[in-house]
This record gives C-alpha cells, sequence and structure tokens, in this order.
C-alpha cells in the first residue's frame, strides 16, 4: 500500500477509530517487514563472514566469495558492520580490490595449485568414492569461482599503461 493510501486515510472523516487501528497495524507491519529484513540480512553476513573467515584457513573453500557475500549483507543490513568489515585490517583491503581491480591471473594460478596440491593427493588415495565425487566437484566450483572474479592486470603491464598515459598527456600540453 502507497503512503498516499495511509495519507487519504488520516484525512478522511469518517470512522476515525477503525482508521487508526488500521494505520497502526499497518505501520507496525510495515516495520517488521524491515525489521525481519534487517535481521535476514545481518544473519546472511556472519554466516558468509564465518565461511570466509573458515576459507582462509581451509583450502576448499573460497575466503573472496564469502567475504564478499558478508559486506553485501552488511551493507544491507547495518551500517556499522559493513564500516567494520570494510575498514578491517585484513579483510578490509582485500574486499575493496577484489572489488575494484580483481585477482592478477599469477595469484589465481598460485592460489588454486595450493588448494590442487593439497586436495590431489585425497582424491587419488580416498577409499571413497562420495569423498571423491565431493571433492572433485569443490574443485571445479573453486576453479568457476576464479573464472568468475575479474583478473587485473599485473604489475609490469600497469606500469606500461601508467607510462603510456604520461606520455599521452605530456603529448597534449600546449607549447
Amino acid at each position: 500500500m502507497s503512503r498516499e493510501f495511509v495519507r487519504n486515510i488520516k484525512q478522511s472523516k469518517q470512522n476515525k477509530t477503525l482508521d487508526r487501528i488500521f494505520i497502526f497495524v499497518y505501520t507496525l507491519c510495515g516495520g517488521a517487514v524491515m525489521i525481519l529484513s534487517k535481521i535476514f540480512f545481518m544473519a546472511g553476513g556472519f554466516l558468509c563472514l564465518g565461511l570466509g573467515i573458515a576459507g582462509v584457513v581451509l583450502p576448499i573453500l573460497p575466503a573472496t566469495p564469502f567475504l564478499l557475500g558478508a559486506a553485501f549483507c552488511f551493507m544491507k543490513s547495518s551500517g556499522r558492520l559493513y564500516r567494520w568489515l570494510m575498514n578491517h585490517k585484513y579483510f578490509g583491503p582485500r574486499i575493496r580490490r577484489i572489488g575494484e581491480e580483481g585477482l592478477t591471473l599469477k595469484e589465481k594460478i598460485s592460489i588454486y595449485a595450493v588448494v590442487l596440491a593439497m586436495l590431489l593427493p585425497v582424491i587419488i588415495f580416498s577409499p571413497s568414492l562420495h569423498l571423491r565425487l565431493f571433492l572433485i566437484v569443490l574443485l571445479a566450483l573453486k576453479a568457476f569461482v576464479f573464472i568468475r572474479i575479474k583478473t587485473a592486470r599485473g604489475g609490469a603491464v600497469q606500469a606500461g599503461t601508467v607510462q603510456g598515459e604520461r606520455e599521452s598527456a605530456e603529448n597534449t600540453d600546449v607549447k
């Protein structure tokens, strides 16, 4: 319902008691929906943050997508928690850098190589077919996540582009 509808009810000269009850219930339900959505996003933020922290330690969980999800959920639920996460000593720079620049190809390959080196022996020597399939699916999901993350340019390439920008800026100067 729109605010105009509530305003029209307030201005009407008909049954004031029923109108006040309706406005009270409408206000209460609107506030309850807002509170429930904040609770939902806050719980999702803490869940993603916990999985992101576990992903920093465990090689099978990708930490960055969960930290990005926590930042999104905290942004929707609590500005204070969002600012805390974005200004965190370890997580904040990672989230900002991934969001703005992405990971370099070298970082992607080195992270995936470490994960593969840790899980490949388990996949090869595990007697359980279910565990093997589960780990293969996790490796595929991690590869999919890495493909989806933007690939940043390496240091040498960026230095060349900065030098090119300087040269073009010098050429545009009026002599």
